[in-house]
């Protein structure tokens, strides 16, 4: 958004600063989730996600290895594979993330922020080429904005992802009425939970 508010610095103050209280609450509640709760409202989500028809037309998906209380990616990643279809998870190079094709036969590596993934010999793949794309959140609005990690990675990588359908996977607690956005913030086309599937306007 880049209306009146944005450009005050007042105001761009006060939205870093609300952002930042909200990824520690976030963070607090999703940590909390016992494990058996987040193995099923993944599967969930997972299952959603696998029916929804932007993913199973597509021929190449972005995925990413989720870490910590994140929602599981697994499922949805192996779904890709047995459909024969091109897996690339990011590699973060340098402030950017370059996307790398997966094989079940990748070994992932230790990454930045603790985070795998694919050694940099893996093949590249194109932003253009991507059909799908999973997003990781924090917390995401029903407008597609999202909590991010306060990095900027995927806020810098959604804009080059032109031809694909853009996915946030995310607990139902973590959708939010509205998550304050900067200029520079890039929303999301669908956000799928373990409760509903928004498509964003």
């Amino acid at each position: 958004m880049t209306g009146p508010l944005s450009e005050d610095p007042e105001d761009r103050e006060l939205r870093v600063r609300v952002k930042r209280v909200l990824r520690q609450q976030i963070r607090a509640v999703r940590n909390a989730l016992p494990v058996a709760a987040r193995e099923a409202r993944s599967q969930r989500i997972a299952e959603r996600v696998v029916e929804l028809p932007e993913f199973e037309a597509a021929r190449t998906v972005v995925a990413f290895a989720s870490t910590g209380s994140e929602v599981q990616t697994r499922a949805m990643i192996e779904s890709v594979w047995s459909r024969d279809r091109k897996l690339a998870l990011p590699r973060v190079t340098g402030d950017t993330l370059s996307l790398r094709e997966v094989t079940p036969q990748t070994e992932l590596q230790p990454g930045a922020f603790g985070v795998v993934e694919p050694p940099e010999d893996s093949p590249s793949v194109k932003p253009l080429d991507v059909d799908f794309a999973l997003v990781p959140a924090l917390a995401v609005d029903p407008r597609g904005f999202r909590l991010g990690y306060g990095r900027g990675f995927y806020d810098r990588l959604l804009p080059l992802l032109e031809g694909a359908c853009t996915c946030v996977v995310a607990y139902d607690f973590q959708l939010l009425a509205e998550i304050p956005e900067l200029p520079f913030d890039a929303s999301v086309d669908l956000i799928v939970t373990d409760e509903r599937v928004i498509r964003t306007e």
